[in-house]
């Protein structure tokens, strides 16, 4: 028999006293729901499978040229009542000072708050409501990250005192980046974030996270001091390059109409194609005519014309392996492979780090190896990592589909313990707003709904990435026929992930709080 046990647990499966807003019935780790597949799940595997072989098909048939210049239909919402008022000043004002009023409340409730996870906001809104969250906000809206990033509104206030007290001299010492590093910063900074969230023993305990957050805090302002604001956040503020990525999936873009306003940007905003698109520093330096808040289609900003380099690639799979790792170190498997290895080494966290790190290797092999396979295919006139680099923006949906899928019930059920803990960031006994009392409604979201909609997301992203990498293709080989052969092993490592990642969603998940 076929089951499917969903439990809310994943990121913060560590803090089991989740049951303190929960019906004491539940279990004491996690609440589980036991859904049985109508079909078995091959079933589904194979049905997935053929899904993305039929848009393979159906792309290599009917989809046989690209734009050069990669025009696509844009409306611009700025001509709208309401596109003027979200970009609104006071609006903006608004929307930033709320954001960094929740930064320093974070902080300031994991640094004297109740130290008990459930009871203090820092761990709930960290893990949950920002990561998860505002990665969903992103990529099927657009980049609300670069309005609401705390470290760089409070950075842009520091400098406009700083310019007002020091006659206009700035606040960045604005060094040379060294065009070597590419986004190497970031990939270490996020490198060292997933681990924190799928390693670190003490990652929901809220002084740890003031901590950590504090610490973060000073390596950006310090990266904004020596190298200039916008070149940090483009290079190494992790979050920054992850939202930025995860926007070029969405509907919304800012475009700017006048080129000559990138002249003044302090870095190399247009692409190959000489447009500006989602540039905030030009966005926020133009004039109202020149400014555009565009809709889109999904997923079309994967295929602007970009330079891309090797440590872009090593980001966009270090995003994937660790959403991936995410969901497997809860599965019997991983459980089998850990009691391997304990009977070796005492601490679980060395065999967690351990698998961490190799589950990135292990990517990165994967998809240089298939790299090598669609050079050969191509007709080898392309370097391995030349192509690793061409075709890495079509992975993007493919980690997007599983980061939804795989965070969706996070989100629903242990999202909804911000409600109460709004009321009482503090773990104080407050009852701010009347909504200390809530309890999380289980309910709200069934097994049946969650395992359809978390499956449907994995082929559809699957789907749309198989058109990204023909349209690549195309672009790079120019021949119909080369791009389609190009394409037969990128055919056969989608296939791989999509059954894997459903393999690794209908596994029981196991506690590893």
């Amino acid at each position: 028999v076929n089951i499917f046990r969903l439990s809310i647990n994943s990121i913060v499966q560590k803090f089991i006293v989740v049951l303190a807003f929960i019906p004491r019935t539940a279990d004491a780790h996690g609440i589980e729901f036991y859904y049985f597949l109508p079909i078995p799940l091959i079933n589904y595997l194979i049905a997935a499978s053929t899904a993305i072989v039929l848009t393979f098909v159906v792309s290599s048939l009917f989809v046989r040229g690209y734009s050069p210049d990669h025009q696509y239909w844009r409306i611009n919402i700025l001509k709208w009542r309401f596109g003027k008022l979200i970009t609104h000043w006071f609006v903006i004002f608004l929307v930033r000072l709320l954001s960094v009023t929740l930064f320093v409340l974070v902080i300031s409730a994991g640094l004297i708050g109740d130290q008990h996870p459930i009871s203090n906001i820092a761990p709930i809104f960290v893990w949950v409501i920002w990561w998860v969250g505002m990665a969903y906000i992103c990529a099927l809206i657009g980049n609300l990250w670069s309005v609401v990033n705390p470290w760089k509104i409070i950075f842009e206030w520091a400098e406009f005192i700083y310019m007002r007290c020091a006659s206009g001299e700035r606040l960045s010492r604005q060094l040379k980046y060294p065009k070597n590093w590419g986004v190497w910063p970031g990939v270490f900074l996020f490198f060292c974030f997933a681990w924190i969230e799928n390693v670190y023993s003490n990652s929901v305990i809220p002084k740890e996270i003031a901590l950590l957050t504090l610490s973060y805090s000073l390596i950006t302002w310090a990266g904004m001091f020596f190298f200039g604001k916008e070149v940090w956040l483009r290079r190494g503020e992790a979050f920054s390059i992850a939202f930025t990525l995860f926007a070029k999936f969405a509907p919304l873009e800012i475009r700017i109409a006048n080129p000559e306003i990138c002249s003044h940007c302090s870095v190399e905003c247009r692409g190959q194609d000489g447009v500006c698109v989602d540039c905030s520093e030009c966005f926020n330096r133009a004039s109202f005519v020149d400014r555009q808040l565009n809709l889109r289609p999904y997923a079309i900003g994967l295929l602007r014309k970009e330079d891309t380099s090797f440590s872009m690639m090593a980001f966009v799979l270090l995003i994937l392996s660790t959403v991936t790792f995410d969901g497997f170190i809860s599965t019997p498997a991983w459980m089998n492979i850990q009691n391997i290895f304990l009977q070796f080494v005492s601490e679980i966290s060395i065999v967690a780090s351990f698998g961490f790190v190799a589950f990135y290797i292990v990517f990165i092999c994967i998809y240089l190896f298939f790299s090598l396979l669609i050079a050969v295919f191509g007709g080898g006139n392309y370097s391995v990592i030349s192509i690793a680099v061409k075709f890495v923006y079509s992975i993007v949906p493919i980690a997007l589909a599983y980061h939804f899928a795989h965070y969706l019930y996070l989100l629903l059920i242990q999202g909804q313990l911000i409600i109460p803990l709004l009321s009482d960031p503090f773990g104080y006994g407050w009852n701010l707003f009347g909504t200390a009392s809530y309890r999380v409604n289980v309910k709200f979201v069934g097994a049946e709904f969650y395992w359809l909609t978390a499956l449907v997301t994995i082929v559809i992203g699957h789907v749309i990435a198989v058109y990204i990498g023909h349209i690549s293709a195309l672009r790079i080989y120019r021949s119909q026929k080369i791009s389609v052969r190009s394409q037969y092993p990128m055919l056969v490592l989608m296939i791989g992930y999509t059954v894997t990642s459903i393999w690794i969603l209908a596994q029981p998940v196991i506690s590893r709080g």
